[in-house]
């Protein structure tokens, strides 16, 4: 159960519930976290801007894998179970690749080289190798797209620290996904 209340639309804040309303129109539903965190406007709307900004480069299907990796990273039941669910039904993701996803991988060459990336950046929290880098470049990523793999990745790390420090309730939609293993302190 979630350590504050997850408002309705309408329990929202004013200023919040134009952000939650698109996030209805689009996904068809209001996803926990967003409805959660629309108790601070200014959060939501800052969070808003980063995930409908970031990642066009990189295409929806690898951005999911990157989220799913991420989340397994950080141990975020949520985000796993979340991005899981967005990965199959908004970008065509198969069960098997979402799984491979868990442990940094993809059966997409390309992705998987993304994947491998920031599941690697993740783990290590940015401290990698020359090797590291050189083998997303040699995968065929610009620097540009390196950049946004982890600006993607800093994304997911907010949600996960959202997700795992409130105890956000998995969306009755979602797969309920439990990650591998839980970080320790």
């Amino acid at each position: 159960m979630a350590r504050v209340a997850i408002p309705t639309k309408e329990q929202a804040p004013a200023k919040a519930q134009p952000i939650l309303a698109n996030y209805e129109k689009v996904l068809g539903t209001i996803p926990n976290f967003f409805a959660l965190i629309s108790q601070s406007p200014d959060a939501l709307k800052a969070i808003a801007d980063m995930h409908g900004t970031l990642g066009k480069s990189l295409g929806h299907g690898t951005r999911e894998r990157i989220h799913i990796a991420v989340a397994e990273a950080n141990g975020c039941d949520y985000c796993v179970s979340a991005h899981t669910y967005l990965g199959g039904k908004l970008s065509g993701l198969t069960q098997e690749d979402m799984e491979l996803n868990r442990d940094g991988h993809s059966n997409d060459p390309k992705a998987d080289a993304a994947v491998q990336f920031a599941h690697r950046v993740a783990k290590t929290r940015g401290h990698i190798d020359a090797g590291d880098f050189e083998a997303v470049r040699a995968a065929g990523f610009s620097d540009a797209e390196i950049i946004d793999i982890v600006a993607e990745l800093g994304f997911s790390f907010v949600t996960n620290l959202f997700n795992n420090t409130f105890k956000t309730d998995i969306d009755s939609v979602f797969p309920v996904i439990h990650t591998k293993s839980k970080p320790t302190a």
